[in-house]
């Protein structure tokens, strides 16, 4: 099991990476990588969330 740190961490990683692909696509126009970086946006939020809540329980 990952801690809860790990967890927020990589769900900040996911946003930033989701936020550049999404403004990739929207320059260059391709639709798919526009959603692709939407999807990873929203799994990095996830997992940022399942760290708070991690966290939270461990108080």
């Amino acid at each position: 099991m990952r801690s809860s740190r790990r967890d927020r961490a990589a769900g900040a990683v996911d946003t930033l990476a989701g936020r550049v692909l999404e403004a990739f696509g929207k320059l260059t126009g391709k639709r798919s990588t526009a959603a692709k970086g939407k999807a990873a946006r929203g799994r990095g939020a996830g997992r940022s969330a399942k760290g708070r809540v991690k966290r939270g329980a461990r108080r």
